[in-house]
């Protein structure tokens, strides 16, 4: 988020105090289920501000509720994954006014009746989930430069994680990582090449890893009403992968930022963090957004199948898009390895469970959160 932004939200805050008569600031009733509140929504376009209305009308009319929650074990982490789903929980959403500022930035003003027992609902599957399967642990290594030259830390990764800490996920620490783990990350980063860093997360026990790059630069020092400043634009590209299985979650790409200072270090560590305010909370919210689909058991789940024939391999194909809960399969055949991509709503024990029945020769070795490890019986067996 540039300063930009950040003044247009004091003054969009300002507006609304006054816009908005005190009645519409009240969470009104709608029986036991519903209730009505309406809002006001920014962001850098309408589909964000909408977005953002949606949230702050799920988060004002369960306010009550969730505030009674805020002592509970990752409270922080429960409310933002169920926050996520805002747009779930809004029954009715009726667009009162929508515009843009004189900085651009859009404003949608909305009456929201939103679904108390969803969110509720919701929280207590969320919680329940979490609890059994614990929280998730996530390695982040972006590379970043400034004129070209790596620097040894980042602007974007420490904005990164510390939203990351803020909402309650374990990272990989950076001082786990040995000098050959850094050297390793920053080839593998720079030639992108998630397989790498995945085999390194996978061995620091991280579920999620965050990779990309961030970089400064400048086209020289210039004088503005009789002052020499040097600015700086920055540019970033964040992805964020499954360690289990390489899947890509999201890419993030951010718009370029700008920074004007006297000194050229401190211009470039201003574009760069008006950069890590734009991309960390995208990234945040993707993650969030994808650990629900993981607690819930929504998602991909990967078979793997070795020592397998041809003939083997068309007839799993065939045999596993007949099984009960499964949407989609996509399979890869390579050196007598089957590698099944599934689509499905089942937990990959659940979905190991239904494979095992409708496929009597196959043998499960293995499973995790979400790939499954498989073997043909052999004809002795």
């Amino acid at each position: 988020m540039t300063e930009r932004i950040l003044k247009s939200l004091l003054v969009a805050a300002v507006i609304t105090c006054i816009a908005l008569p005190a009645t519409a600031q009240k969470v009104i009733k709608r029986g036991k289920n519903l209730a009505e509140v309406t809002v006001v929504g920014q962001g850098e376009t309408k589909k964000e501000a909408i977005s953002d209305a949606k949230r702050k009308a799920v988060e004002r009319a369960a306010g009550t509720y969730i505030y009674s929650q805020s002592k509970t074990r990752d409270f922080v982490l429960v409310k933002d994954t169920v926050l996520t789903r805002s747009a779930g929980f809004v029954q009715s959403f009726d667009i009162l006014s929508a515009g843009q500022t004189e900085d651009g930035i859009w404003q949608v003003k909305a009456r929201v009746v939103v679904s108390i027992k969803g969110i509720v609902d919701t929280w207590g599957v969320v919680k329940n989930l979490l609890k059994e399967r614990g929280r998730p642990k996530i390695m982040v290594f972006i590379r970043e430069r400034i004129d070209r030259q790596l620097q040894d830390g980042s602007t974007v990764q420490t904005r990164i994680e510390n939203m990351l800490l803020k909402s309650g996920f374990l990272l990989v620490e950076k001082d786990q990582l040995k000098a050959i783990d850094k050297k390793d990350l920053t080839a593998a980063v720079l030639e992108d090449n998630p397989a790498k860093v995945q085999a390194i997360a996978k061995r620091f026990g991280a579920q999620l890893f965050i990779t990309g790059t961030a970089n400064a630069a400048t086209s020289g020092a210039r004088v503005i009403s009789g002052v020499r400043v040097i600015p700086y634009e920055a540019e970033a590209n964040v992805k964020c992968f499954r360690s289990d299985t390489a899947q890509l979650m999201s890419s993030i790409p951010g718009t370029a930022t700008r920074g004007v200072q006297r000194v050229a270090n401190s211009a470039a560590k201003q574009a760069l963090d008006l950069q890590a305010q734009q991309v960390a909370p995208k990234v945040v919210r993707d993650i969030l957004r994808f650990w629900q689909d993981v607690l819930e058991g929504r998602g991909e789940v990967v078979l793997e199948v070795e020592d397998v024939s041809f003939k083997q391999y068309r007839g799993l194909k065939k045999a596993l898009q007949a099984v009960k809960g499964v949407k989609d399969v996509t399979t890869k055949f390579n050196n007598k390895v089957a590698r099944c991509s599934i689509q499905s709503e089942l937990t990959a024990e659940a979905l190991a469970e239904k494979i095992a029945d409708a496929i009597e020769n196959l043998e499960i070795t293995d499973i995790s959160q979400n790939v499954i490890k498989a073997k043909y019986k052999s004809e002795s067996d």
